[in-house]
């Protein structure tokens, strides 16, 4: 047994990521995926901390009905692990698939199985929960006593952790030639390293007041440090990203058949502007106009 080896099922699940993500953090994910090495790199602490946790679900329950001592024993296991998940939503079930397909370094990508025989279920619109009718948590927020907040949200489409890291110094003024509004340069605590510009959306006095707030510091004090886990951010993204999407939709009996995304599923029928559809993805600081459709615009 190698001296790796002799490590427990969590140790060398940790080590192996923990290399992953020291390689990975400040590559480029998009070169690497052209160059079809994507599955040696882990890009981001965040997400190294995601993917240990379910590896680790993994290992121990490997080790407890398996008597499992080395990641190599625990591999066989993968399809039938899988399975005994199926009881987790479709989004979870595939979050497992991609962190152990990391641990064990298989390609996985659209089209293309890391593990052979692990089927997921597959995620439907309809089954997603998240900003969807009261939660608990959102009994501890009042919108009403936070309503600064609230609207700045709603007018920026920041996400938590931009949110919280957003700093005075952010802050960008209406462009004189009027090719960009008030706003914020976006390039802290971003998803995948991505920076973007981004203006403020919303009514004239919504504006006002994010110009307002952004105005009442300088430097790089931040703007709202922590902010309440009972703030619905995705519900805020959503609002956001739908504001964004109807400022630039064009009449879809207008457009060519390839300027129009088909929704389906339980969506089926409905037509937008993929034009509209990719301003609002990159303004909430995505890439595909998919994420747009069934997770965010409400129309």
């Amino acid at each position: 047994m190698s001296h790796q080896d002799k490590k427990s099922l969590i140790g060398q699940a940790d080590d192996r990521l923990q290399k992953m993500t020291n390689a990975g953090v400040g590559r480029s994910k998009h070169q690497d995926k052209i160059d079809g090495i994507d599955h040696k790199y882990i890009y981001t602490w965040k997400t190294y901390q995601t993917y240990m946790k379910h590896c680790c679900y993994f290992v121990q329950w490997c080790k407890e009905k398996y008597g499992c001592k080395t990641l190599k024993q625990c591999r066989q296991y993968v399809p039938e692990w899988i399975e005994s998940r199926r009881s987790l939503s479709a989004s979870t079930q595939k979050l497992e698939v991609a962190a152990l397909s990391k641990l064990y370094r298989c390609r996985h990508s659209r089209g293309q199985k890391p593990f052979k025989d692990v089927e997921t279920d597959t995620r439907r619109r309809a089954d997603i929960k998240r900003s969807r009718g009261d939660a608990v948590r959102d009994k501890h927020f009042s919108e009403r006593n936070n309503a600064d907040l609230v609207t700045f949200c709603r007018c920026t489409g920041l996400r938590r952790a931009e949110l919280q890291d957003l700093r005075y110094d952010d802050f960008r003024l209406a462009a004189p030639d009027g090719s960009a509004g008030p706003g914020l340069y976006v390039h802290r605590s971003t998803k995948g390293g991505r920076v973007r510009r981004i203006n403020f959306v919303g009514s004239k006095d919504e504006i006002a007041l994010c110009c307002d707030i952004m105005s009442k510091g300088n430097g790089l004090a931040k703007v709202w440090g922590k902010v309440h886990s009972g703030a619905d951010i995705h519900s805020y993204r959503a609002d956001y990203a739908t504001k964004v999407y109807q400022m630039y939709a064009r009449p879809v009996a207008t457009l060519k058949h390839d300027e129009i995304y088909y929704c389906r599923g339980d969506r089926k029928g409905t037509w937008l502007d993929k034009k509209a559809m990719l301003v609002a993805s990159k303004a909430l600081g995505h890439n595909r106009i998919s994420i747009i459709a069934s997770n965010y615009l409400r129309l």
